[in-house]
């Protein structure tokens, strides 16, 4: 599998449109040793103010009681977190998002 498909980058309009990478996609993708709510709420609170990101909560539907809480980082973001990583995939994963263009839309829950 590439690159490409598993960490996409997707064109989102809430305000204004921007470039976002699903965070789980992501986490997955650099192979963290810590839960992603810990490496979500470490990298959110950590740049606060000075990256966006979007949260969306997923209605409960069929089988699931709860709403799932999806994560959608900018692009900046999601290199800083590549970069945080220390690891060839995080370089890899900053490298590919330095020349992404937008690839369609992939929503992988959390």
């Amino acid at each position: 599998m590439d690159i490409k498909s598993q960490i996409p980058v997707l064109s989102m309009s809430i305000y204004s449109e921007a470039l976002r990478i699903n965070a789980l996609d992501l986490y997955n993708y650099l192979q963290c040793e810590i839960s992603f709510k810990e490496w979500i709420e470490d990298l959110i609170e950590g740049y606060q103010g000075v990256h966006e990101y979007i949260v969306i909560h997923e209605p409960a539907v069929g089988n699931r009681n709860e709403p799932i809480v999806v994560y959608y980082i900018n692009l900046r973001l999601a290199k800083t977190a590549a970069l945080r990583a220390a690891t060839t995939q995080g370089e890899r994963a900053y490298e590919h998002l330095k020349k992404s263009n937008s690839s369609g839309f992939l929503s992988i829950t959390k």
